[in-house]
């Protein structure tokens, strides 16, 4: 396959652990520009969602490569700004057994070898909490280097208003060797002070209100997100579960929104692995917020 450089209004990137796409929806709502140029997912379930999402146009068309061991960036070098990837958080996650890098599932060392050959401007990780205190200083000093600056912080859904929190812990590095200029989708170039606020010192985002009004504006058209029924809107995130008279306005509008009451396991065998791709997902409206905090972060502020 040939591949060519990308124009100077996109943002072109390449998707490690893709699992079911959130990351890449999140940077799709940050950076308008942004495109998903290759997928490297193994499990059938989210390989396919990530194939369903680019027939519906969620996501970009691309190349999907089912095994990131076998998986080479040297074609790609030059070719693409940004790799991202959430790389699996069993050997991290506190219900786990934390072996690390004894942990069979373990890939980090993978994603190292592929930033390393292609050589990216920016890369863009998410992890579980868990990881905070077992792996994340190996991530580091490993990025470290390969010559790139890091900047982490954990940032969780309740954040961008969601009833739940999900919290996780988020990487941007950027090359040393080349300099803090994007490309802009009008083909001019800034320093990123459009970017959201950098995070606080204790790598929480800084506000002080859930969300950011910066991610929200730039979502082009929150109705087609929010969904509408006979002139009702319905929020972007359910409310929360002790939230009655929310929940009874929205059910009372929308009855086919009626929580069932049989289990996840109940019924098509898919909903197993529909839980777990959720369960590994990462929402993307957080992952956008703590892209444009952590961006902004090595522009020195925001």
């Amino acid at each position: 396959m040939a591949l060519s450089a990308p124009r100077n209004d996109e943002l072109a990137g390449i998707a490690l652990c893709a699992g079911v796409g959130g990351l890449e929806l999140g940077l799709h709502i940050a950076e308008p520009g942004y495109r998903t140029v290759c997928f490297v997912e193994r499990e059938a379930f989210a390989a396919a969602a990530l194939v369903a999402r680019m027939e519906d146009q969620a996501l970009d068309r691309a190349p999907l490569w089912d095994d990131l061991a076998t998986f080479d960036g040297r074609p790609w070098r030059g070719k693409v700004h940004l790799v991202s990837g959430g790389y699996p958080c069993q050997p991290f996650s506190y219900a786990g057994r934390k072996r690390g890098a004894r942990d069979p599932r373990h890939l980090w060392p993978q994603i190292r070898r592929v930033v390393s050959e292609i050589g990216p401007e920016w890369c863009f990780f998410e992890n579980v909490e868990g990881h905070l205190d077992l792996g994340a200083a190996k991530v580091v000093g490993d990025l470290q280097d390969l010559g790139y600056s890091v900047k982490a912080g954990l940032f969780s859904a309740h954040e961008v208003g969601a009833a739940h929190f999900r919290r996780r812990f988020f990487i941007v590095a950027h090359a040393d060797e080349k300099p803090l200029l994007q490309p802009h989708r009008d083909g001019a170039v800034g320093r990123g002070d459009e970017a959201a606020r950098r995070s606080r010192p204790d790598g929480q985002p800084g506000g002080d209100r859930q969300g950011g009004e910066a991610v929200d504006d730039d979502l082009a058209d929150r109705d087609e997100l929010r969904g509408q029924a006979e002139g009702f809107q319905l929020p972007l995130f359910a409310p929360a579960p002790f939230e009655f008279d929310r929940w009874g306005e929205i059910l009372g509008r929308r009855p086919d929104l009626q929580p069932e009451l049989l289990g996840l396991a109940d019924g098509m065998a898919d909903r197993m692995d529909r839980a777990q791709a959720a369960g590994n997902g990462v929402v993307s409206l957080a992952a956008a917020y703590a892209w444009r905090t952590l961006k902004a972060a090595h522009f020195g502020g925001g």
